[in-house]
């Protein structure tokens, strides 16, 4: 039976922890559906001011995650957010590398798209950052990523919860103004957005309180197109005034990617985006509705559910919220339970049989063993030789085919259906209009063009 806080959420296992909590995967009963369950102590009073202010953010934006319920017992408190288990723009490009332009500018509209929304509702998010950024786990199609973690989100016309003294947001993402007190405001999260657009062409960077020195910048955004260089450098711009003011006017000026054009790592390797969670755990709470009443299993104490000593909120032992049919709980006719769990492929019979017989049995089993090990050889001679020579022909084809293009992709300006070469299949291009195209097959011809 399932760990079930307030008599909604039960908990199935657990996505992350922290010193405020603990993340949990949880199956909600009252939504009929997976979720996460973010569970905190009451008692600590910063960690219940983030979530406070957590709780009362509430948007309906495909590019947004807030939370959509919450509930408290004794001394702890949860709060649920839809499941989107796709891994974070931080740890997409920590392992598998930097993000090709199309791709960046892809993810950064989206991220504008959100703070539009959320700028217009008078919020201001002061945390946008890489690892906030989380991604619908949706493999190679066309990627859907939402802005998290409202924990320090502000209104316009909340009491500041700022103390004096004190500065909020994360080091390298926040405008420089900040350090100097400056109120809130949207530009602050362009600002940070800006950063978001370097991390993802770069990877990695080593960050720092204050603006970017030309050098840096300079640095950051080489090979990158004009047109979007353009936009990250006035997102970054160290004088508020000289900032863009809202994200529409960011949107408006983004080079823009067509629907389905294919989005990459910068090395060319397909931009995937895959669940990153374990699969269900067996008996886990969510799939299919109790068909049997579950056996009672002593819970978990809530105190060890928030620390995140406890990785599974249910006892597997024992059917739960995801068992099966009760045909397939039952034993096979004829076997004990622990019987029926187990599958024999053969049913032996106990027999009495000479000396003589076994002998012979042996030496048939000998010969049998033999005479597959030599067919096993065979085979393997004849099909290493096909191998050879498949891909020595292939090799000699791909040396005819001569060097790869060197066409600078970043900075190549090109019209729908400009004819090119089979060497720059795959190339990357910028209308004047600034529309990216790629190099590819004709669809209704033998040569290649911009589409």
């Amino acid at each position: 039976m399932a760990d079930v806080i307030v008599g909604r959420f039960a908990l199935i296992d657990l996505i992350a922890k922290g010193g405020s909590g603990s993340v949990w995967r949880a199956w909600d009963s009252k939504a009929q559906e997976l979720c996460a369950a973010k569970v905190l102590r009451q008692r600590d009073s910063a960690d219940l001011m983030r979530f406070v202010r957590e709780k009362g953010v509430s948007f309906d934006h495909p590019h947004l995650l807030t939370p959509y319920g919450w509930g408290a017992e004794d001394e702890h408190v949860v709060i649920a957010m839809p499941l989107v288990s796709g891994g974070t723009l931080e740890s997409v490009v920590k392992k598998r590398g930097r993000l090709a332009e199309p791709a960046t500018v892809v993810i950064l509209e989206q991220l504008l798209d959100g703070l539009a929304h959320v700028h217009a509702e008078g919020w201001i998010h002061r945390d946008v950052k890489p690892a906030n950024i989380m991604f619908e786990p949706r493999g190679r199609a066309h990627p859907v990523s939402r802005l998290a973690d409202f924990g320090i989100a502000v209104h316009e016309t909340d009491v500041r919860f700022t103390h004096v003294g004190m500065v909020n947001g994360t080091p390298g993402y926040m405008a420089p103004e900040l350090f100097s007190m400056a109120e809130p405001a949207p530009s602050h999260d362009l600002y940070a957005a800006g950063v978001v657009a370097l991390v993802a062409l770069n990877g990695p960077i080593k960050l720092h309180d204050g603006a970017f020195r030309p050098d840096e910048l300079n640095q950051y955004l080489r090979g990158v197109t004009p047109k979007l260089s353009a936009v990250i450098r006035r997102l970054l711009a160290a004088q508020p005034e000289d900032r863009y003011q809202d994200a529409e006017s960011v949107r408006r000026d983004l080079p823009r990617v067509p629907q389905g054009y294919p989005l990459t790592h910068a090395d060319g390797a397909p931009l995937e985006l895959h669940d990153t969670l374990e699969p269900m755990p067996e008996n886990a709470p969510g799939a299919v509705r109790p068909e049997r009443p579950a056996p009672q299993v002593a819970p978990s104490s809530l105190e060890a559910i928030r620390a995140g000593q406890v990785q599974q909120g249910f006892s597997s032992g024992s059917p739960s919220p995801q068992t099966g049919p009760q045909w397939a709980q039952q034993p096979l006719p004829g076997t004990t339970p622990q019987q029926g769990a187990q599958f024999s492929p053969h049913t032996y019979t106990a027999t009495q049989t000479s000396v003589g017989q076994a002998g012979s049995g042996r030496r048939s089993t000998i010969v049998a063993v033999m005479l597959g090990a030599l067919a096993a050889v065979v085979l393997g001679v004849v099909t290493a030789a096909v191998l050879l020579m498949i891909f020595d022909g292939g090799g000699e084809a791909a040396s005819a085919q001569g060097p790869v293009s060197s066409i600078d992709a970043a900075f190549a300006e090109v019209e729908r259906g400009q004819e090119c070469v089979a060497e720059d299949e795959g190339v990357i291009a910028l209308t004047a209009e600034g529309d990216y195209l790629s190099c590819t097959a004709d669809p209704e011809g033998e040569g290649h063009l911009f589409a």
